[in-house]
């Protein structure tokens, strides 16, 4: 199954027509091009993280970036594209980088301009929002050592941080033990007094994100 997107999502203008595909084999197609793009966006573990954890602030809140019309864009491109190229073959395969190359006797106008479309979503908000957020720091205010190796770090906030991320403190990492999101507060295993320092995460894995390039209409 998906996680970020899903088959009701396409409607109104990434609408899939229910009579052009089977139900289970576009749920199935629909996995395979999530798990590629996000994975090629932000590497395996970053997907491995979505598929139990999908919930999360900072997922939820790139789908709102526009970072979801991207996925239902390019998915709904890939999806028509290939069930064209394949039917004879019943076979598959999404290829981002010949997305151009489409035989122009499917519907390759629409399919593109729905591309097109995800990718100015993401150029326009998803792209601002993942390098707004690349590299995220915190001051920490004070540190308590709470006995048993452990460190409470208090900070201004602890959004896109979770228990078992890597931060960077004064060029060493840790890995967060725990995070408490009222009391905005992360702990780590460390000795010490970190107060005054700051605490660097990257949420989403990069420290920089390039715009994506649209296709070019048939």
């Amino acid at each position: 199954m998906s996680y970020l997107i899903n088959k009701n999502d396409f409607k109104g203008r990434y609408r899939i027509s229910v009579a052009t595909f089977n139900v289970s084999t576009f749920e199935e197609y629909l996995t395979q091009c999530e798990d590629q793009l996000i994975t090629e966006d932000f590497g395996a573990d970053f997907y491995d993280d979505v598929i139990v954890n999908p919930t999360k602030d900072k997922y939820t809140d790139l789908l709102d970036s526009g970072y979801k019309d991207y996925l239902l864009g390019a998915c709904y491109f890939f999806y028509q594209r290939d069930n064209f190229l394949s039917t004879s073959s019943g076979n598959s395969n999404i290829n981002n980088s010949n997305a151009t190359n489409v035989s122009n006797q499917f519907n390759s106008s629409l399919a593109s301009d729905r591309y097109n479309l995800g990718i100015g979503y993401y150029n326009r908000g998803a792209f601002d929002f993942l390098n707004d957020n690349a590299v995220k720091s915190q001051l920490i205010n004070s540190s308590t050592d709470i006995g048993g190796g452990l460190i409470t770090l208090d900070v201004l906030d602890v959004d896109y941080i979770y228990a078992n991320d890597t931060v960077t403190i004064s060029g060493t990492d840790y890995v967060v033990n725990s995070v408490d999101d009222v009391a905005n507060t992360i702990t780590i295993t460390a000795t010490g007094d970190f107060t005054g320092q700051k605490v660097i995460y990257l949420p989403y894995t990069e420290t920089y994100f390039d715009p994506k390039e649209v296709i070019i209409q048939f």
